[in-house]
């Protein structure tokens, strides 16, 4: 057997149908990075004309005159068959320390743990951590995460599984807050490349990428139908009506309250006046502001995303809201629309990376429950390696910072 080089459509090919393919792992993804500084390689493991592995794979200068190579969700090789998996790293090895390349890392999209908050987050591990083992006796380096979200992909993820997906049977608290947003003239709607600049007013704070990124992610990604953009938008006459009722049931509330005082004007009757005061002042804002927003707009955006579709699932690749419509929890509805509108399509939601400290004293908390409110599942994968090809250089650049400096994320 021996590496060969692929074409784009070879390589999609093989990687359409192998158990481990993702996004990361095409040809749209490698024509993406290739505008940030990465040239790409589509490899093949050959026996006979027969592909037994392949791998799309990133290369970028290191240091002054050394290469390196990344091959995102990690190789598409059968990671059980252990004299494959040896060969084939091997022979990578041998075949891109040729090309003056010192190492190459790679992070299999492989599950080697489940955790939730029914098991207090301690990690149920199966058979699959045994393919550590196997690659450390390969002479492959795993990385250690040092610090949360340390690594190029997040080491823990939460999943929906779309087709067990039910409003009903999710966080109280969350579920109270979509069905406000449905209530207050909340829908989800496709959105088209001309609105890119409103999506990226809502997620231009919490990230440090242009907006020319996403405009050429979702470039790329449009031409077969692999990309959403979605949005949540608001239809301020439907909010005012529906405000209004609420406000004239509570005055009514309020009047009954009042005329009880006069006969009974105990410390409960004042308790519960005083609050029906606060409601009717609460009621009276939101129709203030529904009838500003009407004024301004019949209909306006208060959050997008942009979703992935791969395969059996669909990722969400980022999103965000209006701060100024935060208080109509505008987040909690994007979520919950999107398992509704592709649960008939699609079978998992990958709603992205948390952090494995799942203590109240992490920076990542909020972050982490309201991932893990939506009954999502907790996986932990295996992790990220070094598939070393030139150990003396490896070192070198490792005491010159150069590798601490190139894949700092802090």
């Amino acid at each position: 057997m021996k590496i060969v080089e692929l074409s784009n459509a070879q390589f999609d090919n093989f990687a359409m149908y192998h158990q481990l393919n993702n996004y990361c792992q095409t040809s749209k993804y490698a024509i993406l990075m290739s505008e940030y500084g990465y040239d790409y390689d589509y490899i093949g493991y050959s026996d006979n004309d027969e592909i037994k592995a392949a791998s799309m794979i990133l290369k970028k200068k290191i240091g002054s005159s050394s290469m390196y190579g990344y091959a995102p969700k990690g190789f598409l090789v059968d990671y059980y068959d252990t004299d494959l998996l040896n060969n084939f790293l091997n022979d990578l090895r041998k075949f891109y320390k040729r090309k003056g390349f010192v190492f190459i890392k790679f992070n299999p999209e492989i599950i080697i743990g489940e955790t939730s908050k029914k098991a207090n987050y301690i990690v149920s591990y199966n058979g699959n951590v045994r393919i550590i083992d196997n690659l450390k006796q390969m002479n492959v380096k795993r990385r250690v995460e040092l610090q949360e979200f340390d690594l190029l992909l997040p080491k823990f993820n939460a999943y929906i599984n779309l087709k067990n997906y039910d409003i009903s049977k999710i966080n109280r608290n969350f579920r109270k807050k979509v069905k406000k947003a449905i209530s207050r003239g909340m829908f989800l709607d496709i959105g088209e490349p001309k609105e890119m600049d409103i999506y990226y007013e809502f997620i231009k704070n919490k990230t440090k990428n242009p907006i020319s990124y996403f405009r050429n992610f979702y470039n790329v990604f449009s031409k077969d139908n692999s990309i959403d953009m979605v949005f949540i938008k608001i239809d301020f006459e439907k909010y005012l009506n529906s405000v209004r009722v609420q406000y004239d049931h509570e005055v009514v509330a309020n009047d009954k309250l009042n005329e009880l005082i006069e006969s009974d004007p105990s410390r409960r009757n004042l308790n519960a006046k005083i609050e029906s005061d606060k409601r009717v002042q609460f009621f009276k804002d939101k129709i203030i502001k529904a009838t500003d927003g009407l004024k301004k707009h019949k209909v306006d955006y208060v959050a997008g995303a942009l979703v992935i579709k791969n395969y059996n699932r669909i990722s969400i690749f980022s999103s965000g809201f209006s701060d100024e419509y935060r208080y109509l929890n505008p987040n909690h509805y994007l979520y919950h629309a999107i398992f509704e509108r592709y649960k008939k399509y699609f079978n998992y939601c990958d709603l992205g990376g948390i952090s494995g400290n799942f203590e109240r004293t992490s920076q990542y908390y909020g972050l982490n429950q309201f991932k893990i409110k939506w009954n999502s599942n907790i996986y932990e994968f295996i992790g990220e390696f070094d598939l070393i090809c030139n150990d003396h250089v490896f070192k070198r650049l490792i005491k010159t910072s150069f590798i601490e400096d190139e894949f700092n994320k802090h």
